[in-house]
């Protein structure tokens, strides 16, 4: 696989706090996604590539961990180009600092115009609260950086776990239906009310 990172010299928003350093969270550490670090990318992609963190979704798993490189570094790009993007994510206390999972906010689907928050944990993390504690970091980091962009994210129906910890953080749902590709019923949730064309653009991503 290609762990090559993006050579392009940083750009910063005129006016954007820096938050690209590490955050330290109560339990967590979470460091910017980049792919010069090769034993978290090798992680991640063990933790994405797992059929068991894709239940509720089973069809949008990565077939390869090149597909996986490539998430990464649409997340290493929105960190360069919006000053935000998701992290690695490794507990505090852990000597080794290994990677248990990635989340926070990114603007990675050009034209939509909003944060999209999101999480994923190696399955020996779940049930800690782990993703609450991130998700509120990413919502936090995302008010910081461009408090005019909303920030919305999606749920799968079949993943309860994953609405309770949107509801821990104060996001609302504003919509409710089917996917337009996979059918698959979910919703949207967002930190305040959403323009329709911007609700469109998120339906339509």
């Amino acid at each position: 696989m290609t762990v090559d990172e993006p050579t392009a010299a940083p750009s910063r928003l005129a006016g954007v706090p820096d938050v690209r350093g590490e955050t330290v969270t109560p339990r967590l550490r979470l460091r910017p996604i980049s792919l010069d670090d090769h034993d978290a990318v090798v992680r991640v992609c063990t933790i994405f590539t797992d059929p068991r963190t894709w239940t509720h979704l089973p069809l949008a798993r990565p077939d390869s961990d090149d597909q996986v490189v490539e998430y990464l570094e649409r997340q290493a790009r929105s960190w360069r180009d919006h000053g935000l993007g998701r992290w690695y994510v490794s507990l505090r206390d852990s000597a080794g600092g290994d990677v248990i999972g990635v989340g926070g906010c990114d603007m990675t689907h050009p034209g939509v115009g909003t944060w999209d928050l999101g999480y994923r944990f190696a399955c020996t993390a779940w049930g800690h609260g782990y993703a609450t504690e991130v998700a509120r970091a990413g919502l936090d980091a995302a008010h910081r950086v461009r408090p005019d962009v909303p920030v919305t994210a999606t749920v799968v129906d079949q993943n309860p776990a994953s609405r309770r910890v949107l509801d821990k953080t104060g996001l609302k749902p504003v919509w409710h239906g089917p996917g337009q590709a996979s059918g698959v019923m979910y919703s949207v949730y967002a930190d305040r009310d959403l323009d329709p064309a911007v609700l469109e653009r998120v339906l339509a991503q």
